[in-house]
């Protein structure tokens, strides 16, 4: 790359020499005669440099003509190339493609003493290969043959256009300056009668020599490309049509005021097959990209700028910026009967229980010790309600004899009063001040984490990100991918178990106008990285004049503070027609949440919902203890009736036979 840079920059100075070489022949005012001039071409050359010098000083002169000589007329260097050179053509095409990179001219100006054949022609006017601004004027030997030259269909993406006509009159000679105007109410190209000039008198007024071009349409229709992607664009389908019908977004209002400024109107349409632009094998685009970049649409709307996009089609300045990021539900809170169990892990937990078990045992082995001595036993069960009446506050009805029972009940007694202090506490805690589990917030949590995800299935600049990036986390992460339509993926969101891959501002309109209560409550969550913060511009055919214009009325739409303010607005028509779906029952259980009164003082009153667990515990309880009750009676009853058949003695039979 950096060779080729060199060779470039080699054969722009040798061309640029000979012009620095003209420049000194010019100064020691060395003519040499190798064609025969012909009459006018000395006026000629001077109009020419005066036009030159007038519209386009910082351009790099490229004097393209039959042409073996210099003389004093022209005012600054210039590359000449003979219209019959072999070599004219790679000429051409490395001043249209690399002027910008290896010089300092903003423009390029051509003037054409001699118009030239139909293959250099084209490669001087195709728009391929440009880089910068260009101004033709050239010199047309009749007004029919200026005419020709002006309306040439190879110049029609071209602003800066003159020919010049030598005539002759009553007053003597003067050169004609022509010009032409594109947009014209007629509906086609207008030849203009711009100036005139002679060598004597000069020019013949101070009008403009190249008028605006695309500064009124005159009413004319043109075609808009776009999807579907709030609250850039959003429109109705028009049944068994590619056409749509726009409805409130931030890229149609600024298309409507571009077109009330320029006098047009529009129509928008779907790309055909539902893309936003994928570039195929061959070098070119489907999709919406691929519409523009092959005429089939005038521009487009909101289009994300990206340098393989560039090289196919135009771009605006970009309006707006905005990130990929992803969305996923928010983590369910527990029930609250399960705040019960969460003070504590499940190992502490287990430990617990095994400590009850293993001081029973003790408990009961010191008093069945003491027994053996005369003194008060305790059964295992005694054992076990008196430890575990520890955790619960309970007086011990009595005391072991032995000092080896005393030192483990001590320790046992200040163990049970920690545990159900930290216990107390942290349910307390977690009742009064519910914790928030926690979120996948990047895309190295998704990737480790149990959700599925994706983007959407239009193929758009996030597509070609993933799938072309040799970031392996980017890499990993397209591998596992699926995709779907916005509604799915977001409707997937919903459920719990998948994330969805997408560009901020739309997810951002999803969520606040689709899945937000009045109240402001939302079960999904925006993550907090943000990645890819590419800029949205429209999409223009390569060398479209109206570019430019509507690139000045949108960035003053920008500068004007206009964007931010119709965002507002729009997310205020989207909370407006999302309500409008909503039945009217469910309309006025939103608004009674919305205006229901809430504690400012940071106070949580605790609630039945709150209390689930202590309650379900009592519940548990007394069914336990009702069971338990049932179990004892008819177990009661059971031995109750075994033990009166063997106490009762049976009546003998009679063995004597008759």
């Amino acid at each position: 790359m950096i060779k080729s840079y060199f060779v470039e920059a080699a054969v722009i100075t040798l061309l640029m020499g000979t012009a620095v070489l003209a420049e000194e022949f010019m100064v020691q005012g060395v003519a040499r005669n190798l064609t025969v001039r012909q009459e006018g071409e000395e006026e000629l050359e001077q109009l020419m440099d005066l036009l030159a010098i007038q519209y386009s000083r910082t351009c790099l002169m490229v004097e393209v003509g039959d042409t073996g000589f210099f003389d004093s007329y022209w005012g600054k260097p210039r590359i000449v190339i003979n219209s019959n050179s072999s070599q004219a053509k790679s000429t051409v095409e490395f001043i249209n493609e690399y002027t910008q990179r290896v010089t300092t001219h903003a423009c390029v100006t051509y003037l054409i003493k001699h118009l030239p054949g139909t293959e250099l022609f084209s490669v001087i006017t195709d728009v391929s290969k440009k880089q910068t601004s260009r101004y033709f004027i050239a010199h047309a030997t009749s007004v029919l043959k200026a005419h020709e030259f002006l309306l040439d269909v190879r110049l029609s993406k071209e602003e800066h256009v003159a020919a010049l006509v030598k005539e002759e009159d009553h007053r003597g000679s003067f050169w004609q300056v022509l010009t032409r105007q594109l947009l014209h109410p007629s509906g086609s190209p207008h030849v203009l009668h711009a100036n005139e000039w002679s060598k004597d008198k000069g020019f013949y007024n101070t009008d403009e020599l190249f008028p605006e071009q695309m500064g009124n349409f005159y009413g004319m229709k043109l075609i808009g490309v776009t999807l579907d992607f709030r609250p850039f664009t959003d429109y109705e389908v028009i049944p068994g049509s590619r056409r749509v019908n726009p409805k409130p977004s931030l890229d149609v209002f600024i298309l409507n005021e571009i077109a009330k400024r320029l006098n047009f109107t529009y129509d928008l349409i779907m790309p055909e097959d539902g893309l936003w632009g994928v570039l195929k094998d061959n070098g070119h685009w489907v999709g919406v990209v691929g519409d523009v970049e092959f005429g089939r649409a005038n521009f487009s709307l909101v289009l994300s700028v990206t340098l393989e996009r560039r090289m196919s089609v135009d771009f605006t300045r970009s309006y707006y910026l905005d990130p990929l990021t992803f969305v996923t539900a928010k983590k369910r809170p527990q029930p609250p009967w399960l705040k019960l169990i969460t003070p504590f892990s499940g190992q502490v937990w287990v430990a617990s229980l095994m400590s009850v078990v293993v001081a029973t045992v003790l408990y009961h082995f010191v008093f069945r010790t003491q027994g053996t001595f005369g003194f008060t036993t305790l059964t295992p069960s005694g054992a076990f309600i008196y430890v575990f009446g520890s955790f619960l506050s309970q007086p011990l009805p009595s005391m072991p004899w032995f000092s080896a029972g005393k030192v483990l009940l001590g320790f046992w007694l200040v163990y049970a009063f920690l545990l159900t202090t930290y216990y107390k506490t942290s349910l307390t805690a977690a009742l009064a001040v519910p914790s928030t589990p926690p979120t996948i917030d990047t895309l190295d949590q998704l990737l480790h984490s149990d959700l599925k995800f994706g983007m959407i299935d239009a193929k758009g600049s996030e597509y070609q990100l993933f799938s072309m990036s040799n970031v392996s986390l980017y890499q990993k992460l397209f591998k596992r991918m699926t995709f779907y339509s916005s509604s799915e993926s977001m409707k997937r969101v919903a459920e719990g178990k998948y994330a969805y891959i997408y560009f901020k501002s739309n997810l951002q309109s999803i969520i606040s106008t689709q899945y937000t209560s009045l109240s402001g409550e939302t079960l999904l969550h925006l993550a907090s990285e943000e990645f890819f913060p590419g800029g949205y511009g429209w999409a223009f055919p390569k060398g479209a004049l109206y570019r430019r214009t509507f690139d000045n009325i949108m960035w003053r739409c920008v500068q004007a503070g206009l964007i931010n303010k119709w965002l507002k607005d729009l997310y205020a028509v989207y909370l407006e027609e999302n309500m409008e779906q909503q039945t009217p029952e469910e309309r006025k259980q939103l608004e009674a949440v919305a205006q229901a009164p809430r504690d400012d003082d940071g106070r949580v009153v605790l609630s039945l919902n709150h209390l689930q667990g202590p309650f379900l515990i009592l519940l548990l309880g007394s069914a336990l203890g009702v069971l338990f009750l049932l179990s004892e009676c008819v177990i009661d009853r059971f031995l109750c009736t075994v033990t009166l058949n063997q106490v009762v003695p049976q009546p003998l039979k009679d063995t004597n036979t008759q």
